[in-house]
């Protein structure tokens, strides 16, 4: 029933690319009749996506620094390599995907696909009941592939199942074969580390280390770690407190530690980037191999 909805919530955002501004204005100027009622529904549709919405302050300040480095890093590609944001799979013009996961309200897939536009976006979480918001983000953004991906990142099962769904681009995780394998360009993740359990931290570079395309995928990784085990400001060590209070699974990693964990996933430690509101962000490289064992 989940996933019959957001693809019909899929087929209205790609009928109905135009802005709120622009749809009233068509509204006022369009005749009675059927062609009246056609358009009413349009605009119930774009109401009902704009009503899911839901906000994270902390998203939409530090949206724009992460998409600042994604441009660094990602290249731009054009001519052949980057084909129409609706072109169809296996149509001969392979587009790049960059795979979110723990999407949340869906505002950094959102950011992230009209700054690359050159890109698909597959955004995933483990919270059904954000998808909704998810998908109203993406409402004029044909290259967020809708629905979002059901994936627990501490579940091994879920990668391969997630990642072939993502290169399938079809939103149906049943088919996992060979496509479940270095097939991503990139992966995002924001603010996930520090208010999950330690097993999806784990499994986030594990399954970066099967997911991501040999010899050269990125993962980034946003958001507040300790440093030699040390805060890096009082504001963060009272935060860090708080999370292990409210659940003992959650708190910040630190950055060796998440060096560690990734080199033993056959990711590489490309930089680690000071962020905004004492924040880093990291950023690893697939190298020829991978860790495999979580994503089996």
């Amino acid at each position: 029933m989940l996933r019959t909805y957001f693809q019909s919530c899929n087929f209205a955002h790609r009928a109905n690319k135009r802005p709120a501004a622009v749809l009233r204005m068509a509204a006022a100027s369009q005749p009675s009749g059927a062609g009246a009622c056609s358009f009413k529904g349009s605009m119930d549709r774009y109401a009902a996506l704009e009503g899911l919405r839901r906000e994270s302050p902390a998203a939409e300040r530090n949206k724009q620094p992460i998409l600042d480095v994604l441009l660094e890093y990602l290249p731009r590609r054009t001519g052949t390599a980057a084909a129409a944001p609706d072109a169809a799979p296996g149509d001969g013009a392979r587009r790049p995907l960059i795979l979110e996961i723990a999407s949340g309200s869906g505002q950094h897939a959102a950011h992230v696909a009209a700054g690359l536009p050159e890109y698909d976006i597959q955004p995933t979480d483990v919270t059904p009941e954000l998808y909704g918001s998810i998908a109203a983000y993406a409402a004029d953004l044909p290259n967020v592939r809708l629905p979002p991906l059901a994936l627990d990142a501490a579940a091994a099962d879920d990668w391969p199942r997630a990642v072939a769904a993502a290169s399938a681009g079809d939103g149906d995780g049943g088919n996992v074969g060979a496509g479940a394998r270095g097939c991503v360009d990139a992966i995002l993740c924001v603010n996930m580390c520090h208010i999950s359990p330690l097993a999806a931290t784990r499994g986030l570079l594990r399954g970066a280390g099967v997911a991501l395309r040999p010899a050269g995928g990125l993962l980034f990784v946003y958001g507040p770690f300790t440093r030699g085990g040390r805060h890096t400001s009082d504001s963060n060590a009272a935060f860090d407190a708080s999370l292990r209070n409210r659940d003992l699974e959650w708190g910040y990693r630190d950055l060796d530690q998440m060096a560690a964990w990734a080199a033993e996933a056959g990711l590489d430690a490309v930089e680690v980037r000071d962020m905004p509101a004492n924040n880093f962000m990291l950023v690893f490289r697939r190298g020829g191999r991978g860790g495999g064992e979580a994503a089996e």
